[in-house]
């Protein structure tokens, strides 16, 4: 079945499988090495010249073969960075993939207008309350719902989009042949019924591990044109996807909290990010609105710096 694979999937598989290479170093390697079928020699004297033994290259490339027909045994193709379909978001970042996996429908990842909704895995009641209003909102106004599928503020997320008929993408820290957390699989198969796709840059067989979450929160980021954070305190994990959105220049909103909620724990990442001007704050419905308008205005490929919250305070409930 390998062959429903393009070659540079299987070649960003392989040298992955390299000790000593990683998604920037494949990326390099392979890029123009493939341009034609009779282009594998061009790759693997790009390999030698990177130090790559060549029969440690062919046995890697034919565990990328099997590692690829696996994952089509489960339903799951893949795009290299260097393919035409490759979502040209994520093109753009810092830190691309060198390969994506993706389960579902992939236009899905390659939306006008994508939001990227997250926060955490802990929600406050009030965060409970409009996280998945606030996803139905923006599915109303035309954007693809992005997030990680996580407990808390991912799954209200996903669970607003499916709700208003919306398109969602769950990008995930794991191989597509399981859903973590397990909580989520019906949310997963509703995201896959509905048009959205789950998406990651692990192979099937690779399971959860710590470093994956932080690297999985730059894509959810990338994939969008703009990120909205529900909740987080200062040192939460949402923070990495906060910092990420910062350094790919993705337009960046919190929610501001009514008074009642400012000295809620899970309110003092939003808090310091109003404070320190690194987001829009967005208290309540018309907010949200002109955010999304102006996302929708810069077009799907933004590369504009976030805009700065200005001095109005907005804390009317939702």
């Amino acid at each position: 079945m390998s062959n429903q694979f393009s070659k540079t999937a299987i070649a960003s598989v392989a040298l992955m499988r390299i000790k000593g290479i990683g998604r920037r170093a494949a990326v390099r390697i392979v890029n123009g090495a493939l341009e034609s079928a009779d282009d594998e020699q061009t790759l693997f004297d790009r390999a030698a010249r990177n130090k790559v033994d060549t029969a440690q290259l062919r046995e890697a490339w034919k565990y990328a073969e099997d590692q690829l027909d696996r994952s089509a045994s489960s339903g799951i193709s893949s795009v290299a960075f260097h393919d035409v379909n490759f979502p040209s978001r994520l093109q753009t970042i810092p830190d691309p993939p060198a390969v994506l996996f993706i389960k579902g429908n992939p236009v899905a990842m390659t939306s006008r207008n994508t939001l990227a909704i997250v926060g955490t895995r802990e929600p406050t009641e009030y965060g409970e309350r409009i996280t998945q209003r606030l996803a139905a909102s923006a599915v109303n106004m035309g954007f693809t719902i992005v997030s990680g599928l996580a407990h808390g503020c991912d799954t209200l997320a996903h669970r607003g989009c499916v709700e208003a008929n919306g398109t969602g993408v769950a990008v995930l820290a794991h191989g597509l042949d399981k859903v973590y957390p397990a909580a989520n699989k019906g949310l997963a198969q509703t995201l896959l019924d509905t048009g959205g796709c789950l998406l990651s840059e692990y192979p099937v067989g690779m399971t959860p591990m710590k470093t994956a979450f932080a690297e999985r929160d730059r894509l959810q980021s990338g994939l969008s044109d703009g990120v909205l954070v529900i909740e987080t305190d200062i040192k939460g994990g949402t923070m990495h996807t906060v910092r990420f959105a910062r350094q790919q220049k993705r337009a960046l909103a919190c929610i501001e909290h009514p008074e009642a909620w400012r000295s809620a724990p899970k309110a003092q990442g939003n808090r310091q990010m109003i404070a320190d001007r690194w987001a829009e704050p967005i208290g309540n419905a018309d907010g949200l609105v002109a955010f999304l308008q102006r996302l929708k205005s810069r077009g799907p490929t933004n590369s504009e710096a976030p805009a700065n919250a200005d001095d109005t305070q907005i804390s009317m409930d939702f």
